[in-house]
C-alpha cells in the first residue's frame, strides 16, 4: 500500500449511522466515552430511518410485558428469543419519552390521547403514530444528530468498512476506505458497535443502503448468525413507489385479483390483508400461477378517518401523492395495480440481551441484530433500533476501556487494506454485473415466495458458480466502484447465507414457506450460520422453550388456508 493510511482512533467506533448507530453514540457518549461514528453514505443520508415515517411501537406503562410477548411468540410462530424481545419491549417506553422529551411529536387526539395502528390484529403490539404523518423518520433523525452534536460524538461519512480488525481474539477496530477519494482508513477502538443492517439486493433504495456488509464483517470476524432464510417482501405499486399498506389495511383498504375478488377473504377468512407483506405475497403469488392476475391495491374502501390519518402531510411521500395527483392518480380514491418486490434479509447477528455477539470487543444493534423471522411489524423497527442501540453503546461504553486502542496490529490492518485496495484501477468483471446476477438468482418463485428444494439447490449451484468464477475477476476503475465492489462481495456472501439457511430449514414457519415442507415441525429452532473451515456452514439450534415463560399454544400461520398447490415445474395432473 503506497499510500500511508489514515488512523483514527475513538474509546468506541460504531459501524453505521441510522437509527441504531446514533442511539448508539449518543448512550457511549453520555457515559463520557469517546465516539466516532462510521458510514458509507454521505453525511446528510444518516440511515433509511430517514425515509421512514417515525412511528414507534411502544410498550405503554399499564401493560404486562407476557401479554405482549405471548402476541409475538403466536406472530413469530414460537420463534423467538423471549428474553431478548423482554428487554426490548420494556426500554421501549423510555425511549418513547426521550423522543417525546426532545421534541418528536407523536399524534394525539383532541383529548391528549395518543393515536395508534394496531397491528396485524394483535391488541398490544401498536405503533405510535408521529404527526405529521409521514415526516418522522427526517424530524427522528435531525432529532439525534442533535443529541450526538451535544454530546460531542464524531460522525465520518463515505466509509466503506472492509473488515473488523483483532488483536488477542478481540476486536479492537476496523479498516476501510474513502469512497470518493480511496484513501484507506485504519479505526483503533477500544469496542465496536455493529450497526449497519444485514442488507439486501437493492431493489428499492438502490443508493447508500447496506448490500450485506453487516453481515459480511460480523462473519468473517467470527460471530454467528442467524434468520437469514427469511425475506422481507414489500408489496409496492407497479407503476410509481409507495409502501404504506402497512397502515391501510387496517383502515379497509384491500387486495383485489384480476377477478375483482378480495382474495386474502378467502385463504384467510379470519385475517383477510391484515397482515404480514409475506401471507400477502404468497396469495399474490398464488393468483397470478393461477392465472387469476394482476393484483390490485383498492384503497376506496378505507374509512374516512382512515384517509384523513393516513393522507401524507409532508416528506417524501407527501411529494409522492402531489406527483400522482397530476397525472390523473388519486391514490386514496381509486385501485392501482400492485406487485412483490423483494427488499432485504430480515436475519442478523446473535447477540445476547446486552447486546454482546460471541466475539469479545464486538457488540450489535439494529437491524444488524437477529430479532425478526420473517414478518414485519410497522413502527417495529424503530422500537427495536431505539431500544438495542442504547443498551450497545451503554454496554460498549462500560467495556471499552479493558483493551487499549494503541494495541492495534497495524501490519494485519494494512494487509487487509492492500487485499481490497489493490483492486483499484484495474480492468475487469464490473461490479454491477454481480450485483444483477445475485437479484437473478434469488428473486425467482420457487426461490424466494413459494420455496421448493430443488429450486433453491438450483440457485445455490449458480451462486457458487458467480462465486468461484466470476467474482474473482471484479475490479474498480476508480474509488466509488471499489465501494460497489465490495457491496458486490457482500452482496454475494449474503445470498449464500440466504439460500444455505432456507435449505436447512426443511419446514414452514413463518416468513418461510417450502411447498415441499408444508408443515411447521413440532418444536421450534434456529437456522445458526458460522464460519468453518472458511465456508458458511449451517446447524440447528432448538429454541430453549424450557427457560422462557410463554410456550407457544397458538401459530398465526394457522390462520390461514393456502391450498395444497403442485410444485413449479411440475406437468398438471
Amino acid at each position: 500500500m503506497a499510500v500511508k493510511p489514515i488512523v483514527h482512533t475513538s474509546d468506541v467506533l460504531i459501524i453505521g449511522g441510522g437509527f441504531s448507530g446514533m442511539w448508539a453514540a449518543i448512550r457511549a457518549s453520555q457515559q463520557g466515552r469517546s465516539v466516532l461514528v462510521v458510514d458509507k453514505g454521505p453525511r446528510d443520508w444518516r440511515g433509511l430511518g430517514m425515509v421512514s415515517g417515525g412511528d414507534m411501537i411502544v410498550m405503554q406503562p399499564e401493560f404486562d410485558v407476557k401479554d405482549l410477548l405471548d402476541e409475538l411468540v403466536y406472530y413469530y410462530d414460537g420463534l423467538c428469543d423471549q428474553e431478548q424481545l423482554a428487554v426490548i419491549l420494556e426500554a421501549s417506553y423510555d425511549r418513547f419519552r426521550d423522543l417525546e422529551n426532545w421534541g418528536h411529536i407523536f399524534a394525539r387526539d383532541e383529548k391528549g390521547t395518543l393515536l395508534y395502528v394496531p397491528q396485524r390484529g394483535l391488541s398490544f403490539m401498536r405503533y405510535y403514530l408521529y404527526h405529521p404523518y409521514g415526516k418522522g423518520g427526517i424530524h427522528t433523525t435531525d432529532t439525534l444528530q442533535a443529541k450526538m452534536d451535544e454530546y460531542g460524538a464524531r460522525r465520518i461519512s463515505n466509509v466503506e468498512i472492509t473488515e473488523l480488525i483483532k488483536q488477542d481474539g478481540r476486536v479492537c477496530g476496523a479498516v476501510g476506505f474513502h469512497a470518493r477519494g480511496g484513501a484507506p482508513c485504519v479505526f483503533r477502538a477500544g469496542a465496536v458497535v455493529l450497526c449497519a443492517h444485514t442488507g439486501g439486493w437493492k431493489q428499492s433504495y438502490l443508493s447508500n443502503t447496506c448490500a450485506g456488509e453487516g453481515a459480511m464483517l460480523a462473519f468473517h470476524a467470527g460471530a454467528r448468525l442467524r434468520n437469514m432464510e427469511f425475506l422481507q417482501h414489500w408489496n409496492v405499486p407497479v407503476q410509481f413507489a409507495w409502501e404504506g399498506q402497512t397502515g391501510m389495511l387496517p383502515y379497509g383498504a384491500r387486495f383485489l385479483n384480476g377477478n375483482g375478488e378480495d382474495f386474502m377473504r378467502g385463504y384467510s377468512p379470519k385475517r383477510g390483508a391484515k397482515v404480514d407483506p409475506h401471507y400477502n405475497i404468497r396469495g399474490m403469488a398464488l393468483e397470478a400461477r393461477e392465472g387469476r392476475g394482476p393484483v390490485w391495491f383498492d384503497t376506496s374502501t378505507m374509512s374516512e378517518e382512515g384517509v384523513r390519518v393516513m393522507t401524507p402531510t409532508g416528506g417524501w411521500m407527501l411529494l409522492n401523492d402531489q406527483k400522482l395527483k397530476k397525472i390523473g392518480i388519486d391514490f386514496f380514491n381509486m385501485k392501482t395495480p400492485w406487485m412483490p418486490q423483494l427488499n432485504n434479509n430480515f436475519g442478523g447477528v446473535a447477540a445476547d440481551t446486552r447486546c454482546r455477539t460471541d466475539v469479545p470487543g464486538l457488540y450489535v444493534a439494529g437491524r444488524a441484530l437477529s430479532v425478526h423471522t420473517g414478518v414485519y411489524m410497522g413502527g417495529w423497527d424503530t422500537c427495536i433500533t431505539s431500544t438495542t442501540g442504547y443498551i450497545a453503546g451503554e454496554e460498549a461504553a462500560a467495556h471499552a476501556g479493558d483493551v487499549c486502542p494503541d494495541d492495534m496490529d497495524m501490519a494485519a490492518a494494512k494487509e487487509s487494506l492492500n487485499g481490497t485496495l489493490g483492486l483499484l484501477g484495474k480492468p475487469g468483471i464490473a461490479p454491477k454485473d454481480i450485483v444483477r446476477r445475485m437479484q437473478e438468482i434469488v428473486n425467482p418463485v420457487d426461490v424466494s415466495i413459494l420455496k421448493t428444494g430443488e429450486g433453491l439447490s438450483r440457485a445455490l449451484a449458480e451462486l457458487e458458480d458467480v462465486r468461484d468464477n466470476i467474482l474473482p475477476g471484479v475490479a474498480a476503475s476508480e474509488p466509488h466502484y471499489l465501494l460497489k465492489l465490495v457491496e458486490a462481495r457482500a452482496m454475494t456472501l449474503l445470498t449464500e447465507m440466504y439460500l444455505k439457511a432456507a435449505l436447512a430449514r426443511k419446514e414452514s414457519r413463518c416468513g418461510h414457506f417450502r411447498e415441499d415442507y408444508p408443515s411447521r415441525l413440532p418444536r421450534p429452532a434456529w437456522v445458526v450460520l458460522e464460519k468453518r473451515d472458511g465456508e458458511v456452514r449451517a446447524a440447528l439450534e432448538p429454541v430453549p422453550l424450557e427457560r422462557y415463560p410463554i410456550q407457544p399454544h397458538r401459530y398465526y400461520m394457522d390462520d390461514f388456508n393456502y391450498p395444497d398447490q403442485p410444485r413449479l415445474g411440475a406437468s398438471p395432473a
